[in-house]
């Protein structure tokens, strides 16, 4: 079975982490964890690599806190794949650059799954 976030767990993350933001959106951040879980609408069986990607890409994208969105989503990534049992180490470096890509559309889906 997958691991994957409640609301709950991400909002207390997020407080430890980011302690100066609050959670705006709770519908759209609850709306991406039914993605997570149930996958994007048409698309094929969903694999660890799909989920992280959507994981990552709608929270880093979108604005479901007033602060620290692509802190939190890259956070959330890491930890999405190491309790489900996969390791995660970009270089040095990369993450930055690819989330602040991601955080202004540049990236494909595709691209990022790749990347993951």
């Amino acid at each position: 079975m997958v691991w994957i976030p409640s609301v709950e767990y991400i909002i207390v993350l997020f407080e430890e982490e980011i302690k100066t933001a609050q959670l705006i959106n709770r519908q759209g951040l609850m709306s991406t964890l039914d993605k997570v879980r149930w996958g994007i609408p048409f698309q094929n069986v969903l694999t660890i690599w799909d989920q992280v990607t959507i994981l990552y890409k709608e929270i880093a994208e979108n604005y479901y806190f007033s602060d620290g969105n692509k802190r939190i989503g890259s956070l959330l990534a890491y930890i999405f794949l190491f309790k489900n049992g996969n390791d995660f180490s970009p270089p040095l470096g990369e993450i930055y650059n690819v989330t602040s890509e991601v955080a202004q559309v540049l990236k494909s889906f595709e691209d990022l799954k790749d990347w993951f």
